[in-house]
């Protein structure tokens, strides 16, 4: 094991709303890494069985915390209550559907941060598919993969329980606010589910347009969470 990472703790999470395909995908691959100290997922008010997932996977891993939210709260809400339970020194925060996840893709987040040479590192697609690919190559800003300390992380997501799905421009816009350092990282051979193939086309493009509005209607509101 790396040094740097004995000498910090980290913890991860994961929100989730309706992700019981994919969420045990991620959960192995994060579960299998021993560096991780705690791993708080975080149902979103899902209707599947994302709650039962979580659960069955935490009687076999201790560090797993399922965590049910009472209604959903949007990405940002889901964040916020997750970072607020983990007791980490740093936090991880997963896309509960991704896929080609491997314990190197974390280590390489989170070594940037260990070594003090940056405040928060974003993770970008790479090789992965034609379609994430170009999308984090136009926007890497939209990555929900990042990993920065908890407390500034607590700190900053306390204002944007209500950005929803706008959570990472959000978060974007306050590092460069507060002069935070930020760097990118290529994850090579990733990708997630695309929300078509997860709740057919005409669900799926309806919550990608609103997915869409949440994130134009965060970046208009910036003011509001800048402080």
């Amino acid at each position: 094991m790396n040094e740097l990472l004995k000498s910090k703790t980290v913890g991860v999470v994961v929100p989730a709303f309706n992700e019981e395909k994919g969420l045990g995908r991620v959960l192995e691959t994060v579960s299998s890494i021993a560096w991780i100290s705690e791993i708080v997922v975080v149902d979103d008010g899902s209707v599947d069985s994302t709650l039962a997932v979580a659960r069955a996977w935490a009687e076999q891993d201790g560090r797993i915390t399922p965590l049910r939210l009472p209604h959903n709260m949007g990405k940002g809400g889901a964040m916020l209550a997750g970072v607020q339970t983990l007791s980490t020194d740093l936090v991880l925060f997963l896309d509960a559907d991704l896929i080609g996840l491997r314990p190197y893709h974390l280590q390489s987040l989170c070594l940037p941060v260990l070594a003090g040479a940056t405040d928060m590192t974003v993770a970008v697609f790479r090789q992965g598919g034609m379609r994430t690919d170009a999308a984090l190559l136009l926007t890497p800003y939209l990555s929900g993969q990042r990993c920065l300390r908890r407390q500034a992380a607590e700190q900053a997501l306390d204002g944007m329980a209500g950005t929803r799905y706008g959570v990472e421009v959000a978060l974007t816009d306050y590092a460069k606010h507060h002069h935070w350092r930020s760097q990118y990282v290529n994850w090579y051979g990733l990708t997630h589910t695309v929300k078509e193939a997860k709740r057919g086309r005409v669900a799926g493009w309806r919550s990608r347009w609103q997915m869409y509005a949440q994130i134009v209607n965060t970046a208009v509101r910036r003011p509001a969470y800048q402080s």
